[in-house]
């Protein structure tokens, strides 16, 4: 059978495509390796968190891991899942910087419009601080009616004068506004007001907007006589063939895919904004009572300038969950952890950031041969990025009025951030004229090069992956992708 559209995939980027499509009135067949009836754990709290080798919780979710007690980060990356990665986020959604585009075919300004899409859907607020100035966010744009929802304890935190040196602001999440305040975000939102892809597609699903076929496992495409054949891992006796293929499965699925395909095969890079993670206790007057907040990402801060090694932005997030730092506090000490008075854990924050891809500490590819992952490590990096983040820590210690216990700063192993891409970048017109014929890219309209109307829609051809939250541009960019390509 032959389909107008096919987007592969049903994460963040899959969902931003299909919309794209839909707004143009195209019709689409969705196609993910995922059962459409995946659900999420629901079990006690302690069954929802699992730990990495690293003692470092995330959300429980049912995928394959070879530990029942911990995870490797590529095994979550590597799972099918209805909803992809938006069933264990933070439902981060602050927008790239300006800046962050400086090596990218497109600007800041060229997505804008995207964003603001993307925003309404995900049920993002902006408010009245530094964030929204940076981002040059209008003012009838600003509206304040999640601050309910923010601890008592971020609010006196950020209550400082703004400074020069760093932009600062409360976190841009995607939480439905009547949320309730039950403190539970991280072990998943049972009335579901955390935005994720899985109840949209749902809804596009189940209203027949779209066509779905679930199970389906993409090895490889074909190009034939101008359609596109898909075939798959786990074969049907239909062919499927498309006249325009959009592929969302993943920063390491994609770009295996694609290997699959190539008539020469050759190795792919793999890219990685790492994360990092620092405990810190607060030393302020007020330490927080209240409970009753939301408990995802609560603030942003970044540095305009490094203070050492020109290492890029760099990208912190302020997170207050006393739920979440009491198991992580019983993971690290054992039965040592009754000894922390309630007093001092009250005061206890978490920061975790990310560093721009291009001075991570971690590296990979993936072979060729046999889709299998290398990674390398960069050792100098490690102490440039330790040196800056520490450094830096030093003068928002003194203007928010916190220590970082620096003993336990931990930089994330190879892919724990789950920001993974660039595989296969899109390229600038002067990149491109230099550029020979084998080379593999996509193109400003995330077509790849040498393949007609085979596009990319994932992080895979991000040109690098930007310290920060990179959900929300994800899916940005795939709406931009579809709504431009459906014009033609």
């Amino acid at each position: 059978m032959i389909y107008d559209n096919i987007v592969i995939g049903s994460g963040i980027s899959a969902l931003g495509c299909i919309i794209g499509l839909l707004e143009s009135n195209k019709k689409v067949l969705c196609i993910d390796a995922s059962r459409y009836n995946s659900e999420t754990i629901k079990n006690n709290e302690d069954e929802k968190i699992i730990f990495c080798k690293q003692k470092l919780p995330l959300k429980n979710f049912i995928f394959k891991k070879k530990s029942k007690k911990t995870f490797e980060p590529v095994e979550v990356l590597e799972s099918h899942t209805f909803g992809g990665l938006s069933n264990v986020w933070g439902a981060n959604c602050l927008r790239f910087l300006q800046n962050d585009f400086d090596d990218w075919p497109i600007s800041y300004h060229e997505l804008k419009k995207y964003y603001e899409s993307c925003e309404k859907i995900m049920d993002v607020s902006h408010f009245d601080d530094g964030i929204s100035k940076e981002l040059e966010i209008i003012p009838n744009a600003i509206n304040n009616n999640k601050l309910n929802l923010f601890s008592s304890f971020i609010k006196n935190f950020l209550n400082k004068e703004i400074s020069n040196n760093f932009v600062i602001g409360l976190g841009r999440v995607g939480l439905n506004p009547k949320c309730y305040k039950c403190a539970n975000c991280f072990f998943g939102c049972d009335d579901n007001y955390i935005s994720n892809t899985r109840d949209y597609l749902k809804k596009l699903i189940d209203e027949k907007k779209i066509e779905y076929k679930d199970d389906l496992y993409l090895k490889r495409f074909i190009s034939k006589n101008g359609l596109i054949e898909l075939e798959f891992e786990n074969q049907i006796n239909s062919k499927i063939l498309t006249k325009k293929l959009f592929i969302g499965a993943g920063s390491i699925q994609t770009p295996r895919i694609v290997i699959n395909s190539l008539n020469k095969k050759k190795d792919l890079p793999l890219k990685e904004s790492q994360a990092f993670y620092i405990p810190c206790i607060y030393l302020g007057k007020n330490s927080n009572n209240d409970l009753n907040h939301h408990t995802l990402t609560q603030a942003h801060v970044f540095f305009k300038k490094n203070i050492k090694y020109g290492i890029g932005k760099i990208h912190y997030e302020i997170k207050y969950d006393q739920k979440i730092t009491n198991l992580s506090l019983k993971k690290q000490f054992g039965t040592l952890y009754k000894l922390i008075p309630n007093l001092l854990k009250k005061r206890i924050f978490i920061i975790t950031g990310f560093i721009n891809s291009s001075y991570s500490t971690f590296s990979a590819k993936i072979r060729k041969e046999d889709l299998k992952i290398d990674i390398f490590e960069n050792k100098d990096n490690k102490k440039k990025i330790k040196f800056e983040v520490l450094n830096q820590l030093k003068i928002l210690e003194k203007k928010y009025n916190f220590i970082s216990i620096k003993s336990f700063l931990k930089l994330g192993n190879f892919g724990r951030g789950f920001h993974l891409g660039s595989s296969i970048p899109m390229l600038t017109e002067k990149k491109v004229k230099f550029s020979k014929n084998d080379d593999l890219y996509t193109k400003k309209n995330g077509e790849i090069a040498n393949y007609k109307n085979i596009f990319i829609i994932d992080s895979t051809n991000f040109t690098n992956i930007p310290a920060g939250s990179s959900g929300l541009t994800i899916m940005a960019n795939a709406l931009r992708i579809a709504i431009e390509n459906s014009n033609d």
